[in-house]
């Protein structure tokens, strides 16, 4: 067992479970939908760029597969990180990658990164990180361990940019710039965009992906 447990420490535990890159968020006052502990822990992982060079008109196996994959190993992270946590007797909640099947309204992972300043919301609602765009996967965990938080992002850092926009077959992206606190619906029509996912899939699963793959940051890399 680690005999400290802080920023360097937890650093090291994400490192071990391949985690691209995470930050530190004040939970104070509470996020919406968050549990009440005082901070929270935002993870992320990048898709493969190969696998999203290769989505074009539509998903494709390996970007399910790849999907899955990063969602199964986010799990894992903060299973682990919440296991280490309360064994040094922190208070400690995951939030999975995915969200809940039952109905219930997760806590978006998106609100946690942004406040942890690991990038903003682009266009069409994704999570946008400076380092992979939007081609990533999100988790949170939320503690009771005193961490340094990041500085939150507070502007769109996507300029007069809108291919995510145009690339979108359902027309769901308004071309707004994000602000903190914004309504979702200001930016995006998040019906319209599941309405297309689950009428046009050719995998199996309500995933798209074409607005990811159409945005510079994520073919930067």
């Amino acid at each position: 067992m680690l005999r400290v447990l802080d920023r360097h420490a937890v650093g090291h535990i994400l490192r071990t479970k391949e985690v691209d890159a995470w930050g530190v968020a004040a939970n104070r006052p509470q996020l919406p939908l968050a549990p009440s502990l005082p901070t929270a822990i935002s993870l992320l992982m990048r898709l493969d760029p190969l696998v999203v060079r290769g989505i074009d008109d539509g998903p494709t196996p390996a970007y399910l597969e790849e999907y899955l994959r990063l969602n199964a190993a986010l799990d894992d992270a903060t299973t682990t990180l919440v296991e280490v946590l309360r064994a040094h007797g922190h208070a400690a909640e995951r939030v999975p990658a995915t969200a809940p099947t039952n109905g219930g309204k997760p806590f978006p992972h998106k609100t946690a990164a942004t406040s942890a300043g690991l990038g903003w919301i682009g266009k069409t609602a994704l999570f946008v990180s400076p380092l992979f765009g939007p081609a990533v996967r999100l988790a949170t965990v939320f503690t009771d361990l005193d961490l340094e938080p990041g500085e939150p992002v507070v502007e769109s850092g996507c300029g007069a940019c809108h291919a995510c926009v145009d690339a979108c077959p359902a027309g769901c992206g308004r071309d707004v710039q994000w602000q903190p606190g914004m309504a979702r619906d200001l930016l995006f029509d998040a019906t319209a965009c599941r309405r297309h996912m689950e009428r046009s899939t050719t995998v199996g699963a309500a995933i798209c992906g074409i607005c990811i793959a159409a945005c510079p940051f994520s073919r930067q890399h």
